[in-house]
């Protein structure tokens, strides 16, 4: 999707004609004539103008700190868009940015998994004058040098979850990180309790070289150090499947075909691992998993053991993490605008358990275990398909939107 950019005069233009309404809108909310109108207009047109603006914040009394003051736009800078991660990932990204009546246009990418065309893709968002820009670089530092072109040309630029290498301040604005490394340390520390240290495992990571899958897979390592019984299959540090769920069924497939014996499996698009049904074509039962949430983990656990009390699947996931994009989009939004991170990033979990993953001014956030089916802490939403996870941040409805593409 390329989304309603807008020039300055057209914005100016169109919040013109409809100011009087929305003078009685922002009277309401307590904004004041002038500038910040002008910025509430355009917010909510834009925002509205996707997907009849379902993903869109409800207004705020007072916008957020961090929303600053100056008018700009923002775009999010996808290396691949199209799995249900990135969907959900791209409608958190629009109703946080929806936050700030300041900001007066969206746009979003798609790279496709082709570096050359995320490359141009930011290329051209940075010769638009798109003033903050976050971007998900998965060819990692293949993408540097683009992202130090739009840095000097005047964009905020905020890489954010694969590394890129560079200095902030230097070749982009913030790079805004998430602790992988415990991820794999708590999936490995699940896996050797579930398969009491002994077993088979693989780990299916997302694209070759990935700092994400990398930081993971030291992790797993870390945490399984002291269990010489337990085995990594498959390619080392991990399989590549980038993050497709089509690359991910052709990988447990392969490693079916190859090891008579497959005890667990620790995936980063964790989702595949049951809902591709390879174990279940080959007559194989389905091994313990660990991953990131969704809503097909907790639906198949309660089915299966509905059917069998004893049945051997048994999973552990960490919050899928959509929400991290909110922590990079408020860090753009920050330095272009003049913000200030002066709020934590709080997640609520279907528990109604609020998570602090990030504290004021942080530029990482840290996970949380979000189920642990040995504890019999499973979630499953017959509301969403199993697609969908249920630690987004999204109401449900916002994720059924999401997952129907086009964002």
């Amino acid at each position: 999707m390329n989304t309603v950019i807008k020039s300055s005069t057209s914005s100016v233009f169109r919040a013109g004609l409809k100011l009087g309404a929305a003078a009685v809108a922002c009277a309401a909310l307590g904004y004041a004539p002038g500038s910040s109108l002008v910025g509430q207009a355009q917010a909510a047109e834009w925002c509205e103008d996707i997907a009849d603006g379902i993903f869109c914040a409800e207004p705020a009394q007072t916008p957020p700190n961090f929303c600053g003051t100056k008018e700009i736009e923002v775009a999010l800078a996808d290396g691949f868009a199209q799995n249900p991660w990135r969907q959900m990932t791209t409608a958190a990204a629009i109703n946080e940015a929806s936050r700030c009546p300041n900001v007066v246009g969206w746009d979003h990418t798609d790279g496709q998994g082709n570096t050359q065309k995320a490359i141009s893709d930011l290329n051209g968002l940075a010769a638009r004058g798109v003033q903050a820009i976050v971007v998900f670089p998965d060819a990692g530092p293949a993408m540097l040098p683009a992202i130090r072109d739009a840095f000097n040309q005047g964009s905020t630029v905020v890489p954010y979850r694969a590394r890129v290498g560079g200095e902030e301040g230097k070749d982009y604005s913030v790079f805004v990180g998430t602790n992988f490394y415990q991820d794999g340390v708590d999936w490995g520390t699940w896996m050797a309790k579930a398969l009491d240290g002994k077993g088979k495992i693989a780990y299916l990571g997302g694209p070759a070289g990935t700092s994400q899958s990398r930081e993971r897979a030291q992790g797993i390592a870390d945490a399984l150090k002291d269990y010489p019984d337990i085995e990594q299959i498959g390619e080392k540090p991990f399989e590549v499947t980038n993050w497709d769920s089509s690359l991910v069924a052709q990988r447990l497939t392969a490693l079916i075909a190859q090891y008579p014996e497959i005890d667990g499996v620790i995936a980063d698009l964790s989702m595949g691992v049951v809902a591709s049904g390879v174990f279940e074509r080959a007559n194989r039962e389905l091994p313990k998993v660990a991953g990131e949430d969704a809503n097909v983990f907790g639906c198949t656990w309660q089915k299966l053991h509905k059917e069998n009390p004893d049945a051997n699947f048994q999973f552990s996931t960490n919050s899928a993490e959509q929400w991290n994009v909110r922590l990079a989009v408020r860090w753009a939004i920050a330095e272009a605008a003049g913000g200030t991170m002066d709020e934590p990033l709080v997640i609520t979990d279907p528990n109604g358990t609020e998570h602090v993953v990030a504290k004021p001014g942080e530029k990482e956030v840290t996970n949380f275990q979000l189920e642990d089916s040995l504890e019999g802490k499973v979630f499953c939403n017959p509301k969403l398909p199993e697609s969908a996870s249920n630690g987004t941040s999204l109401t449900d409805d916002q994720v059924l939107a999401a997952l129907k593409g086009g964002l």
